[in-house]
């Protein structure tokens, strides 16, 4: 999906879950992030100072912080929105608005062809009210248990940037480079010594052991180095039990 997002956090309390919101959004190249009456009238301090306490958990996300912007609405802050997606656990309210799970929201925005998309996450106490879900076009839950259905406000904004962001960057993954595997031929060779060893152990070792232990080698998809150490293995201990 490659439709701009921005985030917006509707009346935030903590800087800690700011600055975990704008670490989420750096983490998958997400940067626009709008506040909408954060910290309350009491928190007249806080106003002073919530980007200094924000940067604990917006580790090499300051860029977001430093950008984010203030507004005194949710209209205001999604004026440049061409759609606005709600967030809600749903455990309380049963809104008047479509319902998206979280893995078909990309799905949702680019079918919707719009240039930019706005997505609300609400206060960490109270979340989205009904009147702020009126707001929005739809509304993006996240399944979780009903014994705990709501999530903080850090992980809720997480899940929904990897979701809607991460996928659309197409980072490859890191695959372990090639080694050159054992070949049917080592792991006969390997199960017989096995075999051999447990004999001289005192073990009796037919057929049926004998593919078992065949069978176990090949489904541990050993390497012809992991093969070689474990002939070394029973070479010494044959030496030793001599």
């Amino acid at each position: 999906m490659d439709t701009p997002l921005k985030f917006i956090l509707l009346k935030p309390r903590n800087p800690d879950n700011i600055g975990a919101c704008a670490r989420a959004m750096a983490n998958f190249g997400l940067s626009e992030l709008a506040l909408v009456s954060p910290f309350g009238s009491d928190w007249e301090e806080v106003k002073h100072r919530w980007k200094q306490e924000a940067s604990v958990a917006a580790i090499n996300s300051m860029d977001v912080i430093n950008s984010a912007r203030i507004y005194g609405s949710v209209p205001e802050a999604a004026e440049d929105c061409e759609l606005l997606l709600g967030t809600s656990s749903l455990h309380q309210i049963k809104p008047d608005r479509d319902v998206v799970l979280l893995k078909d929201a990309a799905a949702y925005i680019a079918g919707r062809g719009v240039k930019k998309a706005g997505i609300l996450l609400g206060p960490e106490k109270t979340g989205l009210t009904k009147e702020d879900l009126s707001l929005c076009h739809a509304v993006i839950n996240i399944p979780t248990l009903p014994k705990q259905p709501s999530m903080n406000l850090g992980q809720a904004a997480a899940l929904i940037t990897y979701e809607l962001a991460a996928r659309r960057t197409a980072a490859t993954a890191f695959p372990r480079a090639k080694v050159p595997q054992a070949s049917p031929y080592e792991i006969d060779r390997l199960t017989g010594e096995i075999c051999a060893k447990l004999e001289k152990l005192g073990c009796k070792t037919g057929t049926y052991q004998a593919m078992a232990i065949s069978r176990g080698l090949l489904d541990a998809r050993l390497t012809k180095p992991a093969v070689n150490m474990l002939k070394l293995l029973l070479k010494n201990c044959a030496a030793k039990s001599e």
